[in-house]
């Protein structure tokens, strides 16, 4: 699929006059603008085919059952989705089962076979239903690639969206304004792109590029630098050239693929950057891509239509929702071993991150997080909410998650250690980790997997997984972005999710968080991707610490999903 679009993009892939391209000789200017205006909308529907994902698809589903409110059209949408995903099971179920030799791998393929059968014949059922009862809502079960002027419908007067393909030779980059739309490549393969950006993580994560956070114990790092040059060449060299379209823009949306989808686009530098790159006050004056737009990721293009159309359709009765529920604070570490029940102080040097460290072995011994319960208690009460609306401490539990009644809540809230896939011994997906209980069971073993959380059923306007690692399966670059926590909390019905790149620290993640909200729902409140934008860079002038100016510590979170105003500006 990469090369099919490589091929039609070299047909007029720079900027109109940037360099001469093939095109038939006898067109007037107007027609020549025509042809390629013609070509550049072609190859973005290409394009968005070609970089499809899980996350995309779990998005643009949850958006139509925002769109469909309550009843039955949502139920049967929740149906179908939750069918469509036990069918990509039973169909990778089958792809292993086949590999298999004897009578009892023969039985188990029928038995497969039959399933696939029946699953597809249920989710045939649904679609007819679909389309005799619900008309409006059949094109949205299966989202199709948007259109240039699909898009810019889409937009708020003060939005752009930008769009990436990268491929063996060439990085792609698509720009689109309320008002304009152009299209250009650079000659960054993406094994290039994914050098520098591998790079630049190393100096991001909390301990120089491994998937794990900081010990508790761990000595704290001063005069770490981070490599401006490389982050202002790729901005440069991929960006720039397309600033006409998207520099007025106050929030640019990005759909981004392949090594991008592990660094966040706040960290790339528009100008070339002055001064050493470990002082913290020339990081301060860095011409940061933050300091002139607030920043959106979307993991595909049409999740915008399916967006749009959710936040313009009748609201729920806000005297029946809540404003906030969090859950955090888990007992965990040194406090978990105190038999007096008394919490040991963590030391005032001691760099702690919502991570784990390699050589951990069980959930009980990861190191407490104790600004968490603080900054649930602050969240709770920008969104005027009361102490029984915040778990923490013994009561969170990952059977509080279960059982809570979230269906009705506008903000959730997680602050707590994030693992990875391999965090824990045995552990194959993701999870988010709660207090241990006395005996654990299926139903509650401390870690709420990425499969338990797609589960909820969620119709947050924001959910903050204010933990480590929550905005993918790995660091890796080139990894299907959203691939872990992200989905599952979009799956499960959110509209958008704050979530981390790389290990957080602790306080740092405190003061994101509750500054972003606090913007949220001040006296002039912002949009989600503004009211982050403003909190990341009060965090990156704060001189109380020279460590605060680092972009790891101001840079970990993006909002994925709806960025922007909850109705049409």
């Amino acid at each position: 699929m990469l090369r099919l679009v490589a091929l039609c993009l070299i047909v007029l892939a720079t900027p109109l006059g940037a360099q001469s391209y093939p095109e038939p000789a006898d067109l007037t200017p107007a027609e020549r603008a025509a042809l390629r205006a013609e070509i550049r909308d072609r190859v973005f529907l290409t394009a968005q085919t070609a970089q499809t994902t899980a996350a995309g698809r779990a998005l643009a589903q949850a958006a139509v059952r925002a769109a469909a409110g309550g009843g039955a059209l949502a139920a049967l949408l929740r149906s179908r989705q939750d069918g469509a995903d036990r069918l990509d099971r039973l169909v990778a179920d089958l792809a292993v089962a086949g590999q298999g030799s004897g009578a009892n791998a023969e039985a188990e393929v029928r038995r497969l076979e039959r399933e696939v059968r029946d699953q597809r014949a249920a989710l045939a059922q649904m679609d007819a239903r679909l389309t005799d009862e619900f008309p409006d809502f059949r094109e949205l079960t299966d989202p199709q690639p948007l259109t240039v002027d699909e898009v810019q419908a889409a937009l708020d007067p003060d939005e752009a969206l930008l769009l990436t393909l990268t491929d063996d030779e060439f990085t792609y980059l698509w720009a689109v304004s309320k008002t304009a739309a152009d299209w250009t490549r650079a000659p960054l393969p993406d094994s290039d792109v994914n050098d520098r950006i591998r790079s630049l993580r190393a100096q991001l994560s909390g301990d120089d590029g491994t998937r794990a956070g900081v010990a508790i114990n761990a000595p704290r790092r001063r005069g770490q630098g981070f490599d401006r040059g490389t982050a202002h060449g790729l901005y440069a060299q991929v960006f720039q050239p397309l600033e006409h379209v998207f520099r007025d823009a106050a929030h640019v949306i990005a759909v981004v693929d392949g090594p991008w989808t592990s660094l966040p686009l706040s960290v790339l530098i528009t100008d070339p950057p002055a001064g050493d790159d470990a002082d913290p006050e020339a990081l301060r004056q860095t011409g940061w891509l933050i300091k002139r737009h607030a920043l959106t990721t979307l993991p595909s293009v049409s999740a915008l239509k399916v967006l749009r159309r959710a936040r313009d359709a009748a609201p729920a009765d806000p005297a029946a929702r809540r404003p906030f529920v969090g859950f955090g604070d888990p007992v965990l570490g040194y406090r978990l071993a105190a038999l007096d029940g008394s919490e040991v102080p963590v030391p005032d040097d001691a760099v702690v991150t919502r991570g784990v460290y390699e050589d951990v072995r069980e959930v009980a011994d990861l190191a407490p997080l104790p600004n968490t319960a603080r900054e649930l208690r602050r969240l709770a009460a920008t969104m005027g909410a009361d102490e029984g609306a915040l778990y923490l401490g013994p009561g969170a539990t990952e059977t509080a998650v279960k059982e809570a009644d979230l269906g009705g809540v506008d903000v959730i809230a997680f602050a707590t250690h994030g693992l990875l896939a391999d965090g824990l011994p045995g552990l194959s997906e993701p999870a988010l980790v709660f207090t241990p209980p006395a005996a654990p069971t299926t139903e509650d073993d401390a870690l709420l997997t990425a499969s338990e959380a797609a589960q909820l059923k969620l119709s947050a306007r924001l959910v903050i997984l204010s933990a480590c690692d929550t905005a993918g399966s790995d660091g890796t670059p080139g990894a299907e972005g959203l691939s872990g926590l992200a989905r599952a909390f979009i799956y499960a019905g959110a509209r958008a999710i704050l979530v981390s790149h790389w290990p957080v620290d602790d306080f740092a993640a405190s003061v994101l968080t509750t500054g972003m909200l606090d913007r949220m729902t001040g006296d002039d409140p912002r949009r989600r991707a503004e009211a982050l934008q403003a909190s990341m860079l009060d965090l990156l002038q704060d001189r109380s610490e020279d460590r605060f100016a680092h972009p790891r510590l101001w840079a970990p979170f993006v909002v994925v999903g709806e960025g922007g105003d909850d109705r049409a500006r």
